[in-house]
């Protein structure tokens, strides 16, 4: 939780120490609220025989006023506790956004999505909560029970102090008890919750694919055992802490009959008036005694959310003081070329590997040029070009990108060069419109539809009756796969940008869309370097250059034409696809 008290601010301390000074105040007027009854009590006493009630109107009304401005201390309390609460709550929320958007894709792997999403949202609302009752009874509850402890003193007999004493131990007893069998259990519950949202997540991104196979009855057991184990150690912590108040209260009323019986017990054979005044500083001690438990009580809250905030600020710590696997450099450079691709033996392994996924990488692009990657599943396609925009850095070799080492260049200069297309098209919840103009929101209508015509996107958004002002759901939902794809292709062509990726980004298109959407991009940016990800050879036969992969390695390199006849590999791939004829590998006609 240190960690958490670094966030603070100045203003976060200017609340505190005010909520401290209107904390001081609210304990003195509580204080004087029991001098004042004590003092009716007494006056009630002295009414009975004259029947003069101005001094009960006096004391009565002074109590009042203690009322009122001791529940004016509360109110500034609780608005102070809420604001720093909150205000610290709102500072780490925003802090670990910025960082998780930090992270490379090796960083999110190590952490999982759904764990993140659990330590950004759940665990800073327990942080919140720790925070919010910790303000508002952490200054209250000692100075009581402090100034309760002085006064009673001064007004106490030792019977009375003793069975005070006795019914707090049994009180500390029955809290360390608590302690030991409920803290353990905190430490395992934001586990559980990640485990939680893992098979819910899980359960909903795959719902098509579940209810394809028949298998809601595998996921819903799935999900049925962890749910279960975070039910049970909800209901062993819930049946523990429940039992505790109605303990306090136990505790409270014991302690009243017992100060009541032993005050009965010493003013029996007691004159008239010494009684009255025995019975006088009784009725005061029961008050100071219940004002230490209640304290006692608050404290006790306290010290059972803490722990659990505890864990899960140590959670969120590991997530802010983790080192990016992608960093930018100090002194950044300035780009020397433009829209140039180079790979110099360039190799990448992911973390725990015991070698290269992909090795001995080589290769240059020149503007305007198109580069693309063929080769089987798990070829390494889509961890090169990951290294381009630094998705992933390189562990061996150099990735020049405009002349420079992208090492040695911002994150924000090199992306804001980039146009990424990912292979499973990605919508965001809003409309086609802030869809297209994701990357600068700032553009015209015009060049919105000018990017979508590109892509092949204009005719079916232009048929929905809001246009392009169309509702988009979250993950594009609402929209076929093609449809997805090509909304996905124009976000990235509105960018302009020096270098256009597509991750097979083409395979939800059919073969006419794909070929017209290649050749409006190649028409409408010519200057642009174009690198894409395929698996039909169609779509890359016009390419400059080809590279074709094999179990991380670069077997082939070149043109269509030299690739079919040299490369075995790339052939393999091409024939299965086309015939020998359509690959001019054989005349039409011939054997």
């Amino acid at each position: 939780m240190s960690y958490v008290f670094k966030k603070f601010t100045w203003k976060n301390w200017l609340c505190v120490a005010a909520i401290f000074l209107l904390t001081i105040v609210q304990v003195f007027f509580t204080m004087r609220i029991v001098d004042k009854v004590t003092e009716i009590t007494e006056a009630i006493a002295n009414a009975i025989g004259t029947s003069d009630t101005s001094a009960i109107w006096q004391k009565g009304g002074l109590m009042v006023a203690c009322a009122a401005a001791l529940c004016a201390c509360q109110v500034g309390v609780q608005f102070l506790a809420s604001y720093t609460a909150s205000n610290i709550a709102t500072r780490l929320r925003d802090e670990l956004y910025v960082k998780v958007n930090k992270f490379a894709l090796s960083d999110l792997a190590g952490f999982s999505t759904e764990s993140l999403i659990t330590r950004s949202t759940n665990d800073i609302q327990n942080i919140h909560m720790a925070f919010l009752y910790a303000f508002r009874t952490i200054f209250v509850a000692p100075i009581t029970m402090v100034w309760s402890i002085i006064k009673l003193i001064r007004t106490a007999s030792a019977p009375l102090t003793i069975s005070t004493a006795v019914w707090l131990v049994l009180l500390i007893i029955v809290v360390v008890v608590l302690m030991i069998l409920v803290m353990p259990r905190f430490n395992k519950t934001q586990k559980l919750m990640d485990d939680l949202n893992v098979a819910s997540r899980e359960n909903l991104t795959g719902v098509r694919v579940v209810r394809a196979f028949n298998a809601e009855e595998y996921q819903e057991g799935k999900f049925e055992v962890v749910n279960e184990s975070y039910t049970r150690l909800m209901v062993f912590v819930g049946r523990a802490v429940a039992l505790f108040t109605p303990f306090v209260m136990f505790v409270m009323m014991g302690l009243t009959l017992s100060l009541l019986w032993i005050t009965a017990f010493i003013i029996n054979g007691m004159g008239v008036a010494e009684a009255a005044n025995v019975f006088k500083n009784s009725n005061s001690f029961v008050m100071l005694a219940s004002q230490i438990i209640m304290s006692f009580v608050l404290l006790i809250t306290i010290m059972i959310l803490w722990p659990r905030a505890c864990v899960c600020a140590n959670r969120i710590k590991e997530v802010m003081l983790h080192k990016e696997s992608v960093q930018d450099p100090e002194n950044p450079k300035e780009f020397t070329e433009k829209g140039t691709i180079e790979f110099k033996d360039v190799g990448f392994a992911y973390p725990g590997a015991d070698k290269e996924s992909v090795s001995h990488v080589t290769f240059k692009v020149k503007q305007g040029e198109t580069i693309a990657f063929i080769g089987a599943t798990g070829s390494g396609k889509t961890t090169i070009i990951n290294m381009i925009p630094r998705f992933a850095d390189a562990t061996s070799g150099e990735v020049f990108v405009d002349g420079v080492n992208v090492k040695e260049v911002s994150q924000e200069s090199l992306r804001n060069i980039i146009g990424y297309t990912p292979q499973r098209g990605f919508l965001f919840k809003g409309n086609v419109r802030e869809n297209i103009a994701f990357s600068n929101p700032n553009l015209t209508n015009d060049e919105i539809i000018e990017a979508a015509k590109i892509a092949e996107a204009d005719s079916f958004v232009s048929a929905k009756r809001e246009g392009y002002d169309s509702p988009v759901a979250q993950g594009g939902t609402n929209f076929s796969g093609g449809q997805k794809q090509r909304l996905c292709i124009a976000r990235s062509v509105a960018k302009k940008p020096e270098i256009l990726i597509f991750d097979d980004s083409f395979s939800a298109l059919d073969y006419k869309t794909d070929k017209v959407v290649r050749g409006n991009i190649k028409n409408s940016l010519p200057g642009t370097t174009r690198v894409i990800i395929a698996q039909r050879v169609g779509t890359i036969m016009d390419a400059d250059q080809i590279v074709v992969l094999d179990k991380g390695e670069v077997v082939g390199l070149g043109k269509h034409e030299d690739l079919v006849r040299n490369c075995p590999v790339y052939q393999e791939i091409a024939l299965s696809q086309l015939s020998e004829e359509e690959l001019g590998l054989k005349k039409k006609g011939g054997k």
